[in-house]
């Protein structure tokens, strides 16, 4: 056995003195793989290596299993990789393979419309939603104003919400059950969420001041949270207990005299439900008698009079900007829809999904696709399917011009804002961030100090603690990306 381990560490020495980088271990001892597909490498190459592989060995390995690719954009070859094949849970850079593909398969001037239809009778009125996950109550007001005119205001009618176009799972595979996430619905408004305000009283000790959008009679508010003193730090929190059904939203926490309010989002039960109410008060207010609601499809022979459209591009912006999860699982349901003719579904929406990736000459034999979002821990990808997934929609100059635009910028916009900031990095850098416990990711698109165009990803998973530290490593490692030259 010593015999053994010593040949064994004979040849990954080798290894290490002929391509300037360890490999992975049997032991777990994971360290950057050889690149001999690449070849010479250049001394500028070598030193980001040395560079790069410096800093993972010094903030994480062996506890922390990482996989990280950059590949040029414009020469073709790989810049530095470290595991690249290595299955990891991507969290919210999962959005990149739900984006490339809506905009791909379904095209960034699709409408997602919002109809009102009216039943040949007259007597019913039909909120039809489709996947518009940025639908507001204004949105709805305006609808109403415009189905106005069309209602007899002597006569009662009955509303329904028509939710043919999506299935009925509200939540996606493999999210937990402690997650108050907005639920999936293809009849949205204010993303399925009670926005709650909260001021400080007027002296500490004093109930806060609480207020919550949109204001409808679909939810109640209960307000259990109180001012602190100056210096108290806040911990305001508000929710709906998990699959409770009353939507009670309940305010807890302290918020610190004179401080500036706080905004807190707590999701709703059957969200299409409020979205109904909403539409059903904005026709109150235009003078129309509304009764009952229910949710039903719309019937043939029913007549449109009214239409909400969206861009599908705006809301892969959104979705990209923000790392909305509803909007991402909206448009994976979009897929599916458009696929199977059906009611859409995160599976059906998964299968077109994998077929565009193929489409694109991408392997997915290794790849799970459990949600659009990322917020499901069932999703597995790598460093490497993603940097492949950048360069396939990087192909497209129309449809990379919306991705890349569509990312936020380092330092600027979008879930990057506050970081990467007075590096070479900052207005740069353009990447879809991916944090829950334990794993944090970033990938995207860079330029070097030669203007050449990388594109990369940077997976994290199996850390204790916050993802700060990771969060830190990314950055340092955009930054050496962004200051990279392959000549003097």
């Amino acid at each position: 056995m010593p015999h053994l381990r010593k040949v064994i560490g004979t040849v990954l020495s080798s290894l290490i003195i002929a391509t300037g980088s360890p490999v992975t271990t049997f032991a777990g001892q994971t360290a950057p793989p050889a690149r001999a597909e690449l070849g010479v490498t250049s001394n500028a190459t070598v030193r980001l290596k040395r560079e790069i592989d410096a800093i993972l060995a010094r903030e994480f390995l062996p506890v922390t299993n990482a996989g990280i690719k950059v590949t040029s954009l414009k020469e073709g070859d790989t810049i530095y990789e470290f595991n690249p094949r290595l299955l990891l849970v991507p969290a919210s850079t999962q959005k990149l393979f739900t984006a490339a593909a809506a905009l791909s398969l379904l095209g960034p001037d699709r409408e997602v419309a919002t109809t009102v239809a009216l039943d040949a009778a007259g007597g019913r009125v039909y909120l039809k939603g489709c996947g518009d996950s940025l639908l507001s109550a204004a949105d709805l007001a305006a609808l109403a104003t415009a189905v106005a005119p069309r209602l007899d205001r002597g006569r009662e009618y009955s509303l329904a919400a028509d939710l043919s176009c999506f299935d009925d799972l509200y939540r996606g595979r493999g999210w937990m059950w402690d997650d108050d996430e907005m639920l999936i619905s293809p009849l949205s408004v204010n993303q399925n969420a009670v926005s709650v305000r909260v001021h400080p009283g007027p002296r500490e000790g004093a109930p806060a001041v609480v207020t919550a959008e949109p204001r409808t009679s679909y939810y109640t508010l209960e307000n259990l949270a109180r001012t602190g003193a100056g210096k108290e730090p806040s911990s305001i929190q508000a929710a709906r207990r998990p699959d409770e059904q009353d939507n009670v939203v309940t305010v807890t926490g302290v918020i610190a005299l004179g401080s500036a309010p706080l905004v807190k989002q707590a999701s709703v039960w059957r969200p299409e439900l409020m979205a109904l109410t909403l539409f059903r008060d904005a026709l109150r207010a235009q003078g129309m008698q509304v009764t009952t609601m229910t949710t039903a499809p719309t019937p043939a022979g029913a007549t449109v009079v009214a239409r909400a459209p969206r861009r599908l591009e705006e809301l892969v912006r959104f979705a990209l900007k923000t790392s909305d999860n509803l909007t991402a699982e909206s448009l994976l349901k979009l897929l599916g829809l458009h696929a199977s003719g059906q009611p859409g579904s995160g599976e059906a929406g998964g299968v077109a999904v994998r077929g565009y990736l193929e489409g694109q000459g991408i392997a997915t034999e290794n790849l799970v696709l459990a949600d659009g979002s990322g917020l499901s821990r069932y999703n597995l990808s790598s460093a490497e399917t993603t940097t492949q997934t950048l360069r396939a929609i990087h192909r497209n100059p129309e449809l990379y011009r919306i991705f890349r635009e569509s990312l936020p910028i380092a330092g600027k916009d979008g879930t990057l804002k506050g970081r990467m900031k007075g590096s070479c990095a900052e207005g740069n850098l353009r990447g879809k961030t991916g944090n829950m416990r334990g794993v944090s990711a970033l990938s995207g698109y860079a330029s070097s100090a030669d203007g050449e165009p990388l594109a990369f990803s940077i997976i994290i998973q199996n850390y204790a603690g916050s993802g700060r530290q990771a969060r830190e490593v990314q950055d340092r490692i955009a930054a050496l990306l962004c200051g990279f030259r392959r000549t003097p």
